[in-house]
Order: C-alpha cells, then sequence, then structure tokens
C-alpha cells in the first residue's frame, strides 16, 4: 500500500515487513500483536479492513494461536472490533474523537514539556536526545512505522522526565486512544520533517531549562499534528460545522443541498 504524495511523503510498509521488526520477540502473540497494531498506525491496514486469521496466518507464517491472542487484545484496547457478523475488523474512528483527543493532548504535552525543562535528570535528557536521534535516523531510511513508535516514546520519556506520575499516566490512556487512527500524519508531504524539527526545538528549550518556551512549543507541536490529522479524514468535524454554520445563516441554503454537496464530494474522493 503506498500513500506517497509527493516530496516527503513514504511507502507505507505492508503488514509482512512489520512483522520482521517484531517476530524475534520471545512471546509470538505480543509479536503479532505489536506487527498489527504498527500496521494500523501505519495504515498498512485500513479502518474497517476484515483481520482473518488464517489470511494473518499465510502471512506472517505461523499458527494461528498467538494471532487468536493478539486480535483478542486488540479489540479489547478498541483497535479492532467485530461487525454484526461477528467478523473482526480494523476499528473506524470519528473525526469527534480525533479532535477530542487531540484537544487533551495539547494541554498534556505542552504540561508535560513544561514540568520536564524544570524536573529533567541529565539521564532523562540523554535518553531525549537518543531518542530524537532514532528518530532522525528512521526518517532518512524512510522508516514511517519506526518513526510513528518513536514519536510516541519521544513524548512518553517527556512526560517520565516531568516526573508527574498522574500526568503520565493519562498521556498514556490518551497514546493508547490514539493508536486507533487509521494512517500516521508523517505519511503526509513534509509533515515527517516538521515533526523532527519541532521536536529538537522542544528538546532545546527543556535541555535550557525553559519551561515556558517548552509549554509553547510543545503545545504548537500537538496543534500541528492535529491539523494534520484532520487534513487526513474525509468529511472532517470543522467541515461539517462550517456546512451546517453555511445552512444556518444562509436560508437558500437547505439540507438536500448540503446531502447533494458531500454527495459532490465523496465521488470527487473515489477518482
Amino acid at each position: 500500500m503506498d500513500t506517497s504524495t509527493g516530496p516527503g511523503a513514504y511507502e507505507v510498509p505492508t503488514l509482512a515487513e512489520l512483522w520482521t521488526n517484531h517476530r524475534s520477540s520471545a512471546n509470538a502473540s505480543e509479536a503479532v500483536y505489536l506487527a498489527i497494531r504498527d500496521a494500523i498506525a501505519a495504515g498498512a491496514l485500513a479502518a474497517g479492513e476484515h483481520l482473518g486469521e488464517p489470511a494473518i496466518s499465510a502471512t506472517l507464517g505461523i499458527s494461528r494461536t498467538p494471532i487468536r491472542e493478539a486480535l483478542l487484545r486488540l479489540e479489547t484496547e478498541g483497535l479492532v472490533e467485530r461487525t454484526a457478523g461477528r467478523r473482526l475488523v480494523v476499528a473506524t474512528v470519528s473525526p469527534e474523537e480525533v479532535l477530542d483527543v487531540y484537544a487533551v493532548r495539547e494541554v498534556l504535552n505542552g504540561l508535560a514539556a513544561r514540568l520536564a525543562a524544570e524536573n529533567a535528570s541529565t539521564t532523562d535528557l540523554i535518553r531525549l536526545r537518543r531518542l530524537h536521534r532514532e528518530m532522525t535516523w528512521a526518517h532518512d531510511d524512510g522508516d514511517i512505522a519506526r518513526m510513528a513508535r518513536l514519536n510516541f516514546e519521544f513524548h512518553d520519556a517527556v512526560c517520565v522526565a516531568s516526573r508527574n506520575a498522574f500526568l503520565l499516566e493519562m498521556l498514556r490512556r490518551a497514546h493508547d486512544t490514539h493508536h486507533r487512527y487509521p494512517g500516521s500524519t508523517f505519511s503526509l508531504p513534509d509533515r515527517a520533517a516538521g515533526s523532527l524539527a519541532e521536536h529538537e526545538e522542544i528538546l532545546q528549550a527543556i535541555e535550557a531549562r525553559d519551561g515556558r518556551r517548552a509549554e509553547e512549543l510543545a503545545t504548537a507541536h500537538t496543534g500541528k499534528a492535529r491539523t494534520a490529522r484532520i487534513s487526513m479524514l474525509d468529511g472532517t468535524v470543522e467541515e461539517q460545522n462550517r456546512k451546517a454554520s453555511k445552512a444556518e445563516t444562509d436560508p437558500r441554503t437547505t439540507a438536500d443541498d448540503v446531502g447533494r454537496e458531500h454527495s459532490h464530494e465523496a465521488k470527487e474522493a473515489r477518482r
């Protein structure tokens, strides 16, 4: 599956390719879980796509038992859901949920960066530099799945450096929800490079013990990620609100008019 759309975009890895990153794990179920989770996050498995045990078994070359265990875990976490016919598919995510979670993440990441600037140890700073360096290498290799994974590790490490256990718990819950979102914003042109540059600025502020600047940068960084995520969704909440507002203020605009506009956009999207 290739979602490259121009300079700075990446080829999305397949489930089989992602499996090679995890198959050496001692626990086969854990390895399958990580591979499928990464595939969902990278967009290799789209929302609504059927996750059949026989097909996955053939793709990964392993027995169905660890696959079944991994799928049950993914279902528990909300990344996978059952249809009316009891088929397991990649869970769908509403635009409203995306906006809600990103709004919370903006506050959490900003606060975590400020507290990290105030409380980070030398070990914390070394770990953050290492993660940033590894994320840069992943970018140079065009490894979007690894970039996405390291991105979460970077923000988690910032929060660990904040020395606030409750904040860390809340951020990890937000990250667990975020893993449900199909694809990665790093697949968009220039977003991966932009995110790395933003991480560098955040890290420099933390190293300089400038809590206010670290908070401002981290909040803005998450806001840019939110905007990028929204652009990946069809019929975003903001666009829906714009059309609803138009219908309320313009008496010549009827519900049928809005419906026809949605229908036209859907046809254009399928071309």
